[in-house]
């Protein structure tokens, strides 16, 4: 089996780091190890893996790759450092494969495999595209794409906002992201009247958390109706979260709207919940929590735009809205509150559909690409069958 190294810029439980805990958390069929860089979090998410963990290089701070000049600059330096700490470490240097986990990871992983035997894999977990990302962070990822000898997108639609950049004859596969199942999971069945409206996401302002608050107040004015916020604010997010409460002050919805923060075991929630959100305010590539509503058959509404398309069926495993659309999001929670049929009929056709595979089928695609990613390619076969020929 392939000796597979991953690599993260970040210990926060993000969505990217809470996937790769969940991919290593079924027993892969492959000798992985994790490397992060040093935090006062010390291995963070990822404390669960134990000692497939290294921790080491230097801190990676959020945000710097979309700040000013001199943030930029400060975060390349580091990004150096840490590529240098790795290709000197002898865990690191055994490794065959080199799992870049986000954007960040894969500048990393371009320095710390140039010049070396080892292959790279980029995973894209968000579009290739300067007005999601950012001109220098697009840039970078590029750079990285035109490298790397696997590519692993969450969505076709990541896929294809980065076909320009892949380099020919390199592995691509679409897997989604890995969301804590394992088989199909009892769903929990709608309950007669809507008193819970929740969203699973880390607090940014393009997930749409402010625009849910704002439809929310507009869908249900008064009445018990509960609007429930799981995630933290994580990579620098603090002033958003502040933005967020005066927000829920302002409209006089306080003692209505619970902010969660991270949540553990999400299922328990997703089973409390009549109706499910999804209101990134961009095209997404595939958020996680919209696979997690369907793998729980919940009422659910997202945004119609990105990787969503290709899993929620407008009607019939959920209902679609233009992102940002604040009146629209609204009109649709109305809705589902207002017609049990419609949400009766979303849940049996998620549960009967189950869109969503399991981790276990998640991981044995990622053991796919590794092992195509590793294998000797034709001249290196080649030459390995002169040398046992001449022996």
């Amino acid at each position: 089996m392939p000796a597979v190294a991953h690599l993260e810029h970040s210990v926060e439980p993000g969505g990217a780091e809470l996937a790769l805990l969940r991919l290593l958390e079924t027993g892969p069929a492959w000798d992985a190890a994790v490397f992060v860089p040093r935090s006062p979090a010390g291995a963070g998410a990822f404390a669960p893996l134990g000692e497939l963990v290294h921790v080491l290089g230097v801190r990676q701070p959020a945000g710097a790759i979309g700040g000013s000049r001199r943030a930029r600059a400060g975060m390349l330096a580091r990004v150096a450092l840490h590529a240098a700490a790795l290709r000197v470490t002898r865990s690191f240097r055994r490794c065959d494969v080199v799992h870049a986990n986000t954007s960040r990871a894969a500048l990393i992983g371009l320095l710390a495999t140039t010049g070396s035997r080892r292959r790279l894999v980029v995973h894209l977990r968000d579009a290739v595209d300067e007005a999601a990302m950012g001109r220098f962070a697009a840039l970078a990822l590029r750079a990285a794409l035109r490298r790397a000898d696997g590519v692993i997108a969450n969505s076709g639609f990541t896929l294809d906002s980065a076909r320009p950049w892949i380099r020919p004859g390199a592995a691509v596969a679409v897997i989604p992201s890995p969301i804590g199942i394992d088989g199909a999971r009892p769903v929990t069945p709608p309950r007669a009247a809507v008193t819970t409206v929740g969203m699973l996401a880390r607090l940014a302002p393009w997930k749409g958390q402010a625009q849910l608050v704002r439809a929310f107040a507009e869908a249900f004015p008064t009445g018990d109706v509960r609007l429930q916020l799981a995630g933290s604010a994580a990579f620098g997010e603090a002033p958003f979260e502040r933005e967020l409460r005066a927000l829920i002050d302002e409209l006089g919805i306080a003692d209505r709207v619970d902010l969660l923060g991270h949540v553990d075991d999400v299922w328990p929630l997703l089973d409390g919940w009549d109706v499910c959100v999804h209101a990134s305010t961009r095209a997404e590539p595939l958020g996680q929590n919209v696979l997690q509503y369907l793998a729980a058959a919940r009422p659910l509404v997202a945004t119609a735009a990105g990787g969503p398309l290709e899993l929620v069926d407008d009607g019939e495993t959920g209902l679609l809205v233009a992102p940002g659309d604040v009146g629209a999001l609204a009109a649709a929670l109305r809705r589902l509150a207002d017609e049990p049929g419609l949400r009766e009929r979303l849940h049996r056709t998620a549960a009967a559909w189950r869109p969503v595979p399991p981790d276990t089928a998640i991981a044995r695609a990622h053991a796919e690409l590794f092992a195509r990613v590793a294998a000797p390619r034709p001249a290196q076969a080649e030459a390995r069958a002169a040398r046992m020929a001449a022996s």
